[in-house]
């Protein structure tokens, strides 16, 4: 069995390891003399076993191998967790309301993020201090079930939980549309998680935590004051959110989900410009949305975002 000195381990040619698999070995004859070349030092998601006369650095956790000078480190590598950062668009689901702060799960079977009251829109758009009656008032904002699109505030240090805002007019409570879920890790980061896909139709949210909300355009909004720039997206959203969704529209939802859906089936990376390829693709093809999840036409419309 040949052990890779940890010399050859670097940042240009990363390994990926499995628990108990041994990353690097060192003599300890001697006393374990550190300027050893193959010494090493024990990093996070690895521990130190001694056979005979030499201690093997052996990983705990599935991930990539890191190494910084002699510190050998293995970055766990788990697709279905979501790993916070602030400025991260997500899309979540409330699941409970306490006293000035509502509870938001983001992924499955993850530690649930917090949504304070100080960081919601107050109707109107006022700015002023939260009052007893706000808190009251809680259930009248947001309440158990309602899906959001909001931003990460904070990262707390200590466990990584996290603390969200939706004070910009774009973030607020989902309605009328539909949500597709994937793993976190098939959603790269971008500059833009909100854009308008075909032809400007749909509006699409790509929620770094692996859920994405598709719905119809929102109508522009007119009028260029500001102060009255909550209450037109207010008025705009709930408009929205009554006006039936049109069968064109559905068919044009619908594909566009199934389009994600078949990126996620082949584990391929999931991107506005994948899924409005395979959306195009499909309607070339003469497909119906349903008929797109079948597998050959799964392996067929995916084949240019595998190559």
């Amino acid at each position: 069995h040949h052990t890779p000195s940890p010399g050859l381990i670097s940042y240009s040619m990363m390994q990926l390891v499995i628990p108990g698999q041994v990353i690097a070995s060192s003599s300890i004859e001697g006393g374990g003399d550190s300027k050893d070349e193959n010494s090493f030092l024990r990093g996070h998601g690895t521990y130190v076993e001694r056979f005979e006369s030499e201690e093997r650095l052996i990983a705990s956790v599935c991930g990539t191998v890191q190494r910084m000078n002699k510190l050998i480190t293995v970055i766990p590598f788990c697709e279905s967790r979501y790993q916070g950062n602030v400025g991260d668009l997500v899309v979540g689901r409330v699941t409970a309301v306490a006293t000035s702060q509502w509870t938001i799960s983001l992924v499955s079977q993850q530690r649930d993020a917090r949504l304070p009251l100080s960081g919601v829109h107050l109707p109107g758009g006022a700015q002023r201090v939260r009052t007893a009656q706000d808190q009251r008032d809680m259930r009248l904002f947001l309440q158990e079930g309602d899906l959001i699109c909001a931003e990460v505030h904070k990262v707390q240090p200590s466990d990584g939980s996290l603390s969200l805002h939706t004070r910009s007019f774009r973030y607020s409570k989902l309605e009328n549309g539909t949500l597709v879920q994937v793993p976190p890790s098939l959603i790269p980061r971008r500059k833009n998680h909100y854009m308008s896909m075909i032809n400007n139709t749909l509006d699409v949210l790509w929620g770094t935590n692996g859920n994405i909300w598709i719905q119809r355009k929102l109508k522009e909004m007119g009028g260029d004051e500001a102060n009255n720039l909550a209450d037109l997206q207010e008025q705009l959203r709930q408009e929205h959110a009554k006006t039936p969704v049109l069968p064109d529209e559905r068919q044009a939802i619908a594909r566009l989900r199934n389009a994600i859906e078949c990126l996620r089936l082949v584990h391929s990376m999931v991107t506005p410009e994948f899924a409005e390829e395979i959306y195009n693709r499909s309607l070339t093809f003469g497909l119906s949305p349903s008929q797109m999840l079948l597998p050959q036409n799964v392996v067929s419309l995916t084949e240019i975002c595998r190559q």
